[in-house]
Parts: structure tokens; sequence; C-alpha cells
């Protein structure tokens, strides 16, 4: 799944740089040959699972729990798993980042940075957002809406990331939405990056830390009315496919 030589780099870059041990709490959902009617196949739940297995193989930092989620529901729900594939990553903090599809294309080298990131006791955001999470008295979840070839997806869930490890009333997401085409069809996705507050408070296009923290701080407060996006408003695709994505090949960083 990860080529070799790009195993060595991810090994050397772990060995230097993770602090605590990380985590991975990995939800799936076994093929079946039976139809099941409204049962839904896992398009890449081996795939997602073997691309853990591998990196978890890469730290003795690393641990990697498997669950059939079918079998698993009240561990699920009390990780705010509710599909396949789902990962939840957890560090000293123990504070959950989670993952829903397979974090491939360019989602993969942010993917890596997040296992690192978890890893450090302590998250250090910058000087304005850090004065908004002081500021925060109630939860707050971010879901960021994502697909492996949007360029912007990385940064927003980085940002996203960056403030759950921060604050404890923060809880953080990212959907890989084309392996969900129903629930794009709900949640009306049209394009990437787009990212939901509580649920309802819609961000379309990327956005940075700093906003992402003025934005969440007004949601707590019940007066959020969406951050105006940066790089110009620019969102990247359509991210309502009709089917699972074609591709999620890896994107390693260099």
């Amino acid at each position: 799944m990860i080529p070799l030589r790009e195993q060595d780099y991810i090994r050397d870059r772990f060995e230097r740089e993770l602090e605590g041990k990380v985590k991975f709490d990995y939800f799936t959902q076994k093929a079946s040959s039976i139809f099941v009617p409204g049962r839904e196949e896992c398009a890449h739940c081996q795939d997602t699972q073997q691309m853990l297995v591998e990196l978890a193989g890469l730290s003795d930092k690393i641990s990697l729990t498997v669950h059939e989620l079918a079998q698993a529901q009240e561990e699920a729900k009390k990780l705010g798993v509710d599909k396949v594939p789902g990962i939840v990553m957890r560090g000293p903090a123990n504070r959950a980042l989670r993952f829903f599809g397979m974090p491939g294309g360019n989602e993969f080298p942010n993917f890596v940075e997040a296992i690192i990131a978890a890893s450090k006791q302590k998250t250090q955001v910058g000087k304005q957002a850090a004065k908004h999470l002081k500021k925060l008295k109630e939860k707050v979840s971010i879901t960021v809406y994502v697909t492996p070839t949007c360029p912007h997806c990385p940064g927003v869930v980085r940002a996203a990331y960056g403030l759950a490890l921060a604050s404890a009333h923060i809880e953080a997401s990212a959907v890989e939405i084309g392996e969900f085409p129903r629930l794009a069809q709900q949640v009306g996705v049209r394009a990437v990056p787009l990212t939901v507050l509580n649920g309802r408070t819609s961000i379309a296009g990327a956005v940075d830390e700093e906003a992402l923290a003025e934005q969440v701080l007004k949601e707590a407060e019940g007066g959020a009315l969406g951050a105006p996006p940066t790089h110009g408003g620019a969102t990247s695709e359509a991210a309502a496919p009709s089917g699972p994505s074609p591709s999620s090949g890896l994107i390693l960083p260099h």
C-alpha cells in the first residue's frame, strides 16, 4: 500500500518527531457474500485497514485496534463513529481526531502530520486563535468534508485538528465525502472543502486556523453566520458523486 521507500521516510520522521503514544481505533465492515437490503458495502475498508497496519508498523509508539462496527456499537458510540471506514486517533491528551473514509490523495501527507501532532502532550495554536479558544464555554463539533484531489482541503482539516488538540471543547472530524454519496446529498455538499459546525453552520471554501477559531467561538455563543473563506473563497470541486470515489491513491510526503 505505502511504497517501501516512503515507509522509510515516514519511519524516520516518526522516530524523530513522535513524542507520546498514538492509538488508532479503526471501525470497519466485513464484506458480505449475501445481499442484505439497505446495507452498503464498504469499498475502501480493506485498503484503509492495510494502510493503518503499515503505518502502525513504522513505530512502536503507534497501536491499532480493529473493530467490526456491527459488533462494537457501544465503543463506536463512545468514540463518535457512525460509518465506515471510521478512524479515531488519540494521543497523550486523549483528544480524538476522526477521519471517515480513506485518507488518501492529498489527505495522506496531512494524516501523517496529524499523527505527529496527536503525539504531542500540548498543541500550540496562533495567538489570536488561542484567545478565541480561551473564551469557549460550550462544546463545538467541526466536520470538514473533503475529497482526495482537493488542494485546499488538507489545510482546513489541519486547522480543525489543531483546534481540537488545543481545546477540550472542540471535536473534529474529516469526511472523505466521495465515499459517502448519500451523506453528500443529505448534507447538501456541492463543493469542497465544506466545514460544518455543530451540524448546522456551514463554511464554504478554505478557511485558516484563526478564522475557524473565530467562527467556532461565534457558534458556541449562538451567533455564527459563516466565515468568509480565504483564498478568494475558492472551492475546489463537486463532491457529491453518484458512487464511491474511483481512487484514493496515496500522495506521500516528501
